[in-house]
């Protein structure tokens, strides 16, 4: 009788300890879902306009301005104010598939902070507003052969207590791993071929590239190489 008493406890805290875990579970993905439906706060990007999504006044056409620091050797700086403004200005992004009647692509901004530039989506859903984002950092490595630019998901820890896995981006208020992001990148590469002019001038005819708090300093003359012949980055 005793080990039977002593089956049956041991099943009910089992049972217990298994409803408790399926119980945090859901719990857990309840609580990320309330943050996903929660969109970023958008007041500190330059360039953001809740009441009117185009400019007053025109902005700098960053192509022209882009094409004149390259023949003219010379560093220029854009902000993050700047860029936004274009992206309102000039960018139609619509959402395609199943859900083109009833979901819209409304915004599309930059946020730039020392080393990283986050790209934001903002969506609409039935009057509802919804953003997703990507972190991003810009690469240079330096060789004989000349100075290669990439663009690199930032990879970022999401706490220094918790190197792995590498951060993402956003869904709405919840910071999200890099796996996350297949379910973004066909939106991001949409956007990315509207501004191909715009990217091949901003970053690979660029010899230094670097993104600081809200604005982007481009300089289309490289640092000078030294005698070694190994590639460097910067």
């Amino acid at each position: 009788m005793a080990n039977k008493d002593d089956e049956e406890k041991k099943g009910g805290c089992f049972s217990k300890l298994l409803g408790i875990l399926i119980f945090l579970v859901f719990a857990g993905v309840g609580v990320a879902f309330f943050f996903i439906s929660k969109p970023q706060g958008l007041s500190d990007i330059g360039g953001y306009n809740e009441v009117a999504a185009r400019p007053v006044s025109p902005p700098r056409d960053l192509k022209t301005v882009l094409q004149k620091s390259i023949e003219g050797g010379y560093s220029v700086t854009i902000s993050e104010k700047e860029i936004n403004e274009m992206l309102a200005g000039e960018l139609e992004a619509k959402q395609g598939g199943m859900l083109a009647e009833w979901v819209s692509i409304k915004r599309v901004l930059v946020r730039l902070r020392e080393d990283v530039a986050e790209v934001v989506v903002v969506r609409d859903v039935e009057g509802y507003p919804l953003t997703t984002s990507i972190f991003l950092q810009v690469e240079q490595n330096e060789s004989q052969k000349g100075i290669m630019t990439q663009v690199h998901l930032h990879g970022g820890e999401f706490h220094e207590m918790l190197p792995v896995p590498p951060r993402g981006g956003r869904f709405g208020q919840l910071t999200v791993p890099q796996g996350f992001l297949v379910l973004l990148m066909p939106d991001f590469r949409k956007i990315a071929q509207v501004f191909e002019d715009e990217i091949e001038l901003g970053f690979q005819s660029m010899g230094r590239i670097k993104i600081q708090n809200k604005r982007l300093m481009l300089d289309p003359k490289g640092p000078i190489r030294d005698s070694e012949p190994d590639s460097t980055s910067f």
